[in-house]
Formats: structure tokens, C-alpha cells, sequence
């Protein structure tokens, strides 16, 4: 029975050490690097506010005044341009009567707002200057981007993980120990479109483009080899 015991022990302290033993030893690096290039694409977000004591009266003039604005865009861009709605409301005004009193419907605003896409930047200020002077009178934001982002992100990553090796390498090499073969590795990429702001000086609105950076983060694993 003491046997039985003795060997039912083992058979449990053999299958525990097998459910928390562990890999093979390894060591975990992060790299990080970032990579840059020139926009080759703009996009304007171009709006149209107008109010009236009516809500159709509003939106009437919006329409006309929308519709102008789009010609021109065409006129200047050809009449395949890029142009499309991203957003309309019609909101209503209130009064701010005094306390106690109730606040009333006193004008309704309607606003439409376009984007307009372009891969000439140098059209940017261009566009701009049409758009307002054919009846827009907001300027939402301007957003520069490159169309194939996959090339500069490859390239980021590619630093990053190469990065990573070079850190991993130098802790093995003060363990006394040397980096074998990858075990796991993860990569993280963020590229945030900058916005620019509009300096309205000068026959047109000129427009300084920036550069688009990439940033990856790339996080290896590697077995240690003696």
C-alpha cells in the first residue's frame, strides 16, 4: 500500500512539472524606427454655411450656393474631380431670452461640407482660393496622405526588426550567451495624417505639405544558444 502511495506521488509530481515547465530560453528585444516621405495626395474639406429665418429658405440658398462652389471646382480640376459630400445638417437657431422665459426658433443653419481630392499638390492653394471666392466660407481642415503606404511602412519595419536584433544581440552578448533561432515576433505600425494649417497671404494660399511618417514598433523573441 506504502508503494502504491509512493508511485502514485511520483506519477503526480511528474505530470505537474510537465504542465509548468516552460519553453526554451530566450530573450525578448523591441525596436523601433521610423521612416519618412513627401504626400502625393491632399485632401480639402471645403464647407458651405448659410441661415435664414426658414429652414427651405436655408436650405435653397445652400443648395445654389453648393452648387457654385462645385462648378468651379470642376472648372478648375476638370469634370472628373474628385469631389464628394461628407457631411450635411440643418440645425436650428435659438433666441437667449430671459430667465424664466422659454427660447424660440429664430433662424435654422444649414451646412454642407465637400471633400475634394487631388494628387497635384501643387493645386492645394488653388483650390482653396476658388473654393472661397465662388461662395464657401469654410475651411474644415486639409489632410495630406500618400497612396501606397505599404513601401515606407516595409521600410520602417524592416529598421525596427533589425533594431530589435541588434538589442538582443547585446544583451547575449553580456550573458556570455548568443541569440539562435526566432521563436516569435510582432509588429505594430502607426502613421498619422498630419494636418496644416492655412496662412491666407499672397495672391494664393500657400500651403506647406510636411512629411508622412510611419512608425513601427517590432517586438522578437529569440532562443538562446550557448
Amino acid at each position: 500500500m506504502a508503494n502504491a502511495r509512493f508511485l502514485t506521488f511520483l506519477l503526480f509530481t511528474a505530470c505537474c512539472w510537465a504542465q509548468t515547465s516552460t519553453g526554451p530560453a530566450s530573450i525578448t528585444a523591441v525596436g523601433e524606427a521610423s521612416a519618412s516621405a513627401s504626400p502625393d495626395l491632399a485632401r480639402i474639406d471645403i464647407g458651405v454655411v448659410t441661415q435664414a429665418a426658414i429652414a427651405q429658405d436655408a436650405t435653397v440658398a445652400n443648395a445654389s450656393q453648393t452648387g457654385a462652389v462645385i462648378t468651379a471646382l470642376q472648372g478648375l480640376l476638370g469634370s472628373n474631380a474628385n469631389i464628394k459630400t461628407i457631411s450635411y445638417s440643418v440645425s436650428p437657431v435659438y433666441n437667449n431670452p430671459p430667465a424664466g422665459q422659454t427660447a424660440s426658433i429664430v433662424a435654422y443653419t444649414v451646412t454642407n461640407v465637400i471633400e475634394v481630392t487631388i494628387s497635384d499638390l501643387t493645386q492645394t492653394g488653388k483650390v482653396i482660393d476658388t473654393a472661397i471666392q465662388s461662395g464657401a466660407n469654410r475651411i474644415q481642415g486639409i489632410s495630406f496622405d500618400i497612396q501606397d503606404r505599404n513601401p515606407l511602412m516595409a521600410q520602417a519595419v524592416k529598421a525596427a526588426a533589425g533594431r530589435a536584433r541588434s538589442i538582443a544581440d547585446a544583451i547575449a552578448a553580456g550573458l556570455n550567451v548568443h541569440t539562435g533561432a526566432v521563436l516569435h515576433a510582432h509588429e505594430s505600425v502607426n502613421s498619422p495624417i498630419p494636418y496644416v494649417g492655412i496662412a491666407a497671404a499672397g495672391p494664393t494660399t500657400p500651403i506647406q505639405t510636411g512629411q508622412i511618417t510611419v512608425q513601427a514598433s517590432v517586438t522578437v523573441e529569440f532562443a538562446i544558444a550557448p
